[in-house]
């Protein structure tokens, strides 16, 4: 047995959408944690490091979750690193467990957006594009517009990625929408930025995630077998390069990269991988991302997705949580999230939307834009049975 392997050993969430001014990132944030300890069977005087990541929390917001959940005085790392901040706290705090630094160490994911931004997204105000006002849409409906040009892909095609991750999404409690939608209604909704609509883009969401994670000392501590547990194999972090004027828009080399990273790490790859968690800000972000990390081919994910290889039942299930399209997308929470979905896959406990006979999962999360480059960072988590 590998004393240094990571188990995740409890994970619990509050289910995404919009709450009131009262309900608070400590609440959520509190709420979250404690599921996770309880299903963990663990208490706060049982761990030995927090460590949150949060991208409009504010100052030491671990410390103020710490202090409400009774583990003031205990080291806290805040980590910001955009939309994958909670991917990255994971990927420290495993390190962390893997190097023996500390043996029991919860993990939290918490944003509150719905009281400080209306409508779409900006690219940091730092970025030439956001300060002549582009928004977050338009970036990715160049890529849907190019990727239609360069495969021959419908608009359609496209549309269906958001029929899929609803379908999904109507078996997940934690989900900020739960119903289902049509292609008609994809293509007839709104315009957000030709050629994508409302249903194309992820929504402004509030929401909390955690999950406790242990060594074998830790789960020694707590009772535990390692067996019972899903383990983190590893999570590769990259950023993005400088844009060399040769890719295309929809080459997604940050993705390749991050790809790189998780199959060296883990010694894992793509032909493992029995379903993914993507990040799929936008319909067309799931494609190029897939296809980046050369899990389906080069301009094949349209098709993929209109033919349902990408849905439950499907040659490689994407999102069965239903994804940033229909669970929501709290920034800083959306990676720990990614990780409850895959312990609750591994483990079988994910009900009407379980991936039968997943043993091996990969969860992808994109941060940011940063100007003249193809990203601010990406981490790719891979965890097994």
């Amino acid at each position: 047995m590998n004393a240094n392997a990571v188990h995740a050993v409890g994970v619990g969430m509050v289910r995404f959408g919009k709450y009131p001014a009262e309900v608070t990132l400590e609440k959520m944030a509190v709420e979250a944690a404690r599921t996770a300890l309880s299903e963990a069977e663990s208490l706060p005087h049982d761990i030995d490091a927090l460590y949150l990541g949060t991208v409009l929390g504010g100052s030491v917001a671990g410390q103020r979750v710490a202090a409400q959940l009774g583990l003031a005085g205990q080291p806290v790392t805040n980590l910001e690193n955009a939309c994958s901040s909670g991917a990255t706290a994971l990927r420290v705090a495993s390190m962390a467990v893997a190097a023996g630094q500390h043996d029991l160490v919860l993990v939290i994911g918490a944003e509150k957006m719905t009281d400080r931004i209306k409508g779409g997204i900006l690219a940091d105000r730092t970025d030439l594009d956001a300060a002549m006002g582009m928004v977050m849409a338009a970036n990715h409906a160049m890529s849907a517009r190019r990727y239609m040009h360069d495969h021959g892909a419908t608009r359609a095609q496209i549309a269906s990625i958001a029929v899929k991750n609803h379908a999904h999404s109507v078996h997940n409690p934690y989900a900020q929408y739960q119903h289902a939608v049509s292609l008609g209604q994809v293509l007839e909704a709104r315009t957000i930025a030709d050629p994508l609509g409302l249903l194309d883009c992820s929504p402004i969401s509030d929401g909390a995630a955690a999950i406790v994670i242990a060594n074998q000392a830790g789960l020694t501590r707590l009772g535990l077998r390692a067996g019972d547990n899903p383990k983190i194999l590893g999570c590769g972090l990259v950023s993005g390069t400088v844009h060399d004027g040769e890719r295309s828009i929809n080459e997604e080399d940050i993705s390749r990269r991050g790809g790189q990273a998780a199959w060296e790490l883990t010694g894992i790859g793509p032909d493992d991988i029995d379903f993914v968690e993507m990040h799929d800000c936008f319909t067309i972000a799931e494609i190029v991302r897939m296809e980046g990390l050369g899990l389906i081919p080069r301009g094949e994910g349209g098709r993929w997705a209109e033919q349902g290889h990408t849905a439950l039942g499907g040659k490689l299930p994407v999102n069965p949580s239903g994804g940033l399209l229909s669970r929501g997308h709290p920034v800083g929470a959306t990676g720990v999230a990614q990780a409850c979905e895959l312990t609750w896959q591994l483990r079988g406990q994910a009900g009407a939307r379980q991936v039968e006979g997943a043993r091996t999962a990969l969860a992808y999360c994109k941060g940011g834009t940063v100007a003249g480059t193809d990203g601010a960072s990406v981490t790719t988590l891979v965890m097994q049975a």
